[in-house]
């Protein structure tokens, strides 16, 4: 497949609050039919391998429906909580592999099964596990506990994710999320100050739909730009899709965790992945390669 889903996007007018601005994404002409893929329900499965180890999990489907996880979910339990790196797509009524980050750095140990799949991470956090760097990884969530005035015993994310229901931007953020998605909508591009956070864009607005709630936590968990002057403009939103289409733009390899093709980008100014099935895109997400 050739990556020329991504260009033909267009940007709408943003919710925007405290210098966060969340650009609705629209693909006109793009397929109405639904793509045939599904969420995770309660019989799939996450666990550990027979032999762990940290950058490779083990997923059941017993659904004959192939089922999506989208890049940058966490993944809880386990012998420590895990950040998928790419998108994929399981195979329905199979067993694969999908590759993973560590998000909880001082511990490995538990059980060998996974509560689930948890939230969208931080953008910082899903740049660096697009990336494959671990290291960056378990600095950017120092980064984001220190910043939040949170201590970890184990230093895991998801010290993070418990604090937010009793922060004071909890409400705020419920608030932003009731306003959306649009109709027709199938994507965002998230701004904080002027500066481009993250981009998500999907094959189909349902997909769109299960993903919001959590891409909106997600957006207002950007590190807050230091001009407050700046404003956030839809020119620069497309002009960062138009740059990572340039960048990603050619065939896609065959996948090697599930179904579909797959690319990677990383490059001095745009790190990102797409993900398509049968020639269709499932899932793009793209993010500045600097901080």
């Amino acid at each position: 497949m050739t990556t020329t889903f991504i260009r033909s996007t267009a940007i709408g007018r943003p919710i925007t609050k405290r210098g966060v601005a969340i650009f609705p994404v629209y693909r006109p002409g793009a397929p109405d039919s639904r793509l045939g893929v599904v969420r995770p329900d309660g019989g799939f499965q996450v666990r550990e391998k027979a032999t762990p180890t940290v950058p490779i999990l083990e997923v059941e489907n017993p659904n004959p429906e192939p089922v999506v996880l989208f890049a940058g979910e966490t993944l809880e339990g386990g012998r420590q909580q895990r950040v998928l790196n790419q998108s994929v797509i399981i195979p329905g009524r199979s067993v694969c592999d999908i590759p993973v980050s560590c998000v909880e750095q001082g511990r490995w140990h538990g059980a060998q099964e996974f509560r689930g799949v948890g939230e969208m991470a931080p953008p910082s956090i899903r740049r660096s596990a697009n990336r494959r760097d671990q290291n960056e990884v378990w600095s950017e969530v120092h980064s984001l506990l220190l910043s939040s005035h949170l201590s970890s015993d184990t230093s895991a994310l998801d010290e993070y994710f418990r604090s937010r229901p009793t922060s004071h931007d909890a409400a705020m953020v419920d608030e932003v999320a009731s306003w959306g998605p649009l109709p027709e909508q199938t994507g965002i591009v998230v701004m904080n100050r002027g500066r481009v956070v993250s981009a998500d864009v999907f094959g189909d607005p349902a997909l769109l739909a299960s993903m919001w709630e959590t891409l909106v936590r997600s957006a207002f968990a950007s590190e807050v730009g230091s001009d407050t002057s700046a404003r956030n403009r839809a020119d620069k939103a497309l002009g960062f899709l138009r740059r990572f289409d340039r960048e990603v733009r050619g065939p896609l390899g065959r996948s090697d965790f599930g179904l579909g093709e797959w690319r990677q980008v990383v490059t001095d100014r745009v790190t990102g992945q797409a993900l398509a099935l049968n020639n269709r895109l499932v899932h793009a997400s793209a993010f500045p390669s600097g901080r």
